[in-house]
């Protein structure tokens, strides 16, 4: 398999996951068959431009979120952002911010 499409598989689901959508409803609101949501989740396909556009619209992201790859550009951009979101948040925010966060990171490793 294809590492970027198995990248952007997992920013997909991450998204999916992060609007409590399951892939039926994620698949419903693209137009496209689940059987199709699970091989662009798992990496398996590639996507036409119309469903790259009806994902984004879906999952309300942006799409070079969607299309970022994972390299020391992008990783020094994440920690820069993550730092600017938390800049202004109160300690209990920032608790709250942080636990979320490790449950996320724990569900998406439990694959």
């Amino acid at each position: 398999m294809n590492e970027r499409r198995i990248q952007f598989g997992l920013r997909v689901r991450q998204a999916r996951r992060a609007r409590k959508y399951s892939q039926s409803e994620l698949s419903e609101k693209t137009q496209i068959s689940v059987s199709h949501m699970s091989d662009i989740e798992n990496g398996k396909t590639n996507i036409s431009l119309d469903v790259f556009i009806r994902l984004v619209d879906a999952l309300h992201v942006s799409s070079d979120w969607l299309l970022q790859t994972e390299n020391s550009e992008t990783s020094s951009l994440f920690d820069r952002e993550l730092k600017e979101l938390l800049i202004d948040c109160s300690d209990s925010e920032k608790r709250l911010i942080l636990r979320t966060a490790r449950e996320i990171k724990e569900g998406l490793r439990a694959k």
